[in-house]
């Protein structure tokens, strides 16, 4: 393959806008520290204070969804399936998020004091437990954050001829600088900067596709670019036009299910529950997997179909040809596309929202790894009696060094040979079982430790098994890292990890029965650092109103999961491919104008309403700085305050400790 574009531009986004992006989040940071009272301590650093808003819940949710495989997954499902592509990509995602909002506000009724999600199982299962679902999480995080690396590398390798080795150290070179310094609420307000940059592109992109560009214009001339574009270059389906493909039907659900372990399993969410405040949990993370839904639905619509639909246009990267074999495996339809449209300057902004995706997501993920190393591994075994300053400098050796396992670990990927599909498959047949580990721990007070000891290491031997024996009897008896990825083996491979871990854990626990747990105690056990302030012990109270609230929100939950679920992925999808029809040119030109409408309305709502609940703080700083006043007075206030807090609530963390200990 021949790079779009110079290495220059590869090495002038990983370095140069690397290094811009750390000096403002450290500028952001020190006006935090200095203006606003937020002095960085032990509990801030992981937890954000535990009153983040919605509209930062909502945005991050969007950011640390957005990976490099989100954006060039979607435009080569597009460009390979037609007008399915993106938008079965956009379904799946947003349910793997939307169902997670169910653990997200039982953490915050139970739990509300929790670092990590480990920690409640410590003090439910006992060390056992808690060191095995360690392993599963901290295999999610590591594996997550190589996926992230891989795509981004591999994409930035291909657009630009940056060697794959550079891209995976430089690309999170500054993420691990920013994070260090600022913590979880850093992480929060670089995700906002990073997803306005996103949906900017992507705004002006499909809007120029479907509005002003000579080359398309409208989404009439789609429609009739795409039936002619069939003609010279067929689908692997019925048409470009129908849902009629039974691999993407397949290969979209193994995604799906595949992701629930992602999303349920990785500390970045959990993470963020523990970070909002309890009336934001809901709000935030369903309008979040709202927003984040026409991300891959636009971007695949616009520059994946556009790829497709210019071949036969001398505006075509490859004309007279399609892509071959290796430029589709290297995800690059949507850098090509919006190379049809704008000439180098579409790649340059394809590479930059690649960019975006990779930095805003991995730093979720340091910040995820930091806080399971600090609280679930150095406190609860190494030294249970830790002080904030300890914690803090685990916490700031755990971002470094995690930063650079990530890199080797996608530069050992990128060696030999593993695409990013692969490893998204990969990673549910292994880590699946969790996710039914976690939604019983959470939801059934009689699951046994037994059972999670059992239950979810043979819940993965039995996905694997299946997966290997599928692979040997679709692929004709041969079994290899290629024949691995055939869709039917991946998909009964993930859909069989993920249900009987779930069978296993409930025949485990009825069979040999204990008593149940009393989820009130989850709240008792966990202690919190020495250097906690009063906000933040505020927001460690949760009280029996604000609970019922949270139990009225898990049902409008599980109402918009079931539309989502069951109306829209099951029924709409498997309507549309029994019809197995091309969509008419007045339907597709509808559908278009939805994502078009869609696409503004989330970028006004991400872009604006952070801004609108945060608009107190920033015109707190902006006076501070100007009328060149610190904020010391409400930081000494506040630090007297929590010194008297403390003290009065030293005998119950005295109770929590021994509990911790105990268990």
């Amino acid at each position: 393959m021949e790079p779009i574009l110079s290495q220059g531009y590869g090495y002038g986004f990983a370095v140069g806008l690397g290094a811009a992006f750390a000096l403002l989040m450290a500028v952001i940071s020190n006006l935090l520290s200095r203006y606003a009272g937020q002095v960085q301590n032990s509990e801030r650093f992981s937890t954000a204070s535990r009153n983040v808003g919605a509209g930062l819940i909502a945005s991050s949710t969007v950011s640390a969804w957005t990976w490099p495989a989100t954006l060039l997954t979607a435009g080569t499902w597009s460009y390979v399936y037609g007008v399915s592509g993106g938008w079965l990509y956009g379904v799946g995602g947003t349910i793997q998020v939307s169902l997670f909002v169910f653990l997200a506000l039982k953490i915050k009724q139970h739990a509300p004091a929790a670092h990590t999600l480990p920690e409640t199982f410590y003090i439910r299962f006992g060390k056992g437990g808690h060191l095995l679902f360690i392993c599963y999480c901290a295999a999610t995080n590591i594996i997550v954050s190589a996926l992230l690396l891989l795509g981004g590398s591999q994409a930035f390798s291909a657009a630009t001829g940056m060697h794959t080795v550079a891209a995976s150290f430089l690309l999170p070179l500054n993420v691990v600088i920013y994070t260090a310094l600022g913590g979880l609420k850093a992480t929060f307000i670089s995700d906002w900067v990073h997803t306005v940059i996103i949906y900017v592109i992507l705004i002006v992109s499909a809007y120029t596709v479907f509005c002003s560009s000579s080359l398309v214009g409208s989404p009439a001339r789609m429609w009739e670019l795409l039936k002619d574009v069939q003609k010279t270059f067929p689908a692997s389906g019925k048409s470009f036009l129908s849902f009629k493909d039974k691999d993407l039907i397949l290969l979209t659900w193994s995604v799906m299910l595949g992701g629930l372990s992602s999303v349920f399993g990785d500390p970045g969410y959990s993470q963020r529950a523990i970070a909002a405040d309890y009336s934001s949990v809901f709000m935030g993370y369903m309008t979040g997997s709202i927003c984040w839904w026409v991300i891959p639905f636009a971007l695949g619509s616009s520059a994946g179909l556009a790829c497709r639909a210019l071949l036969t246009n001398t505006a075509s990267v490859t004309y007279p040809r399609a892509l071959s074999e290796a430029e589709v495996g290297a995800s690059l339809p949507m850098i090509y596309g919006l190379a049809a449209i704008f000439g180098k300057s579409g790649a340059a902004a394809g590479l930059v929202m690649i960019f975006m995706s990779v930095t805003s997501a991995t730093s979720a993920e340091l910040i995820a790894f930091s806080s399971i190393t600090t609280y679930d591994v150095y406190r609860t075994y190494f030294n249970p009696k830790a002080k904030g300053k300890s914690l803090m400098t685990v916490s700031h050796l755990a971002v470094l060094g995690f930063g650079i396992l990530m890199a080797a670990l996608s530069v050992v990927f990128n060696y030999i040979g593993v695409t990013v599909s692969w490893l998204m498959s990969f990673l549910g047949i292994i880590l699946n079982p969790q996710v039914s580990a976690i939604s019983f721990s959470l939801f059934w007070s009689r699951m046994t430790k037994l059972s999670l000891l059992v239950g979810a290491p043979l819940g993965t031997a039995t996905g694997v098994a299946c997966w290997v024996g599928s692979t040997y009897s679709y692929a004709g008896g041969v079994i290899n890292k290629d024949t691995l990825m055939v869709p039917e083996a991946t998909f009964i491979g993930n859909i069989v990890s993920l249900f009987s871990a779930g069978v296993y854990i409930v025949i485990i626990s009825l069979i040999k029965p204990e008593p149940a747990f009393n989820m009130n105690e989850w709240n008792e056990g966990i202690k919190f650092g020495d250097d906690i302030d009063t906000a933040e012990l505020e927001a460690l109270r949760v009280t029996d109103k604000e609970k019922r609230i949270l139990a009225k929100q898990a049902n409008w939950c599980l109402l918009i999961n079931v539309f989502i679920l069951l109306g829209v992925y099951i029924v709409l999808t498997c309507g549309l491919y029994g019809w197995g029809g091309d969509m008419s040119k007045g339907s597709f030109t509808a559908f278009m104008i939805i994502m078009l409408i869609w696409l503004m309305v989330s970028a006004i709502y991400i872009i604006i309403f952070p801004l609108w609940q945060g608009k107190a703080a920033m015109i707190s700083i902006f006076h501070n700085v100007f009328g060149g006043h610190k904020n010391s007075t409400k930081a000494g206030t506040e630090e007297s305050s929590s010194e008297v807090i403390i003290e009065q609530a030293s005998s119950k963390k005295e109770t929590d400790v021994a509990i911790v200990e105990k268990n």
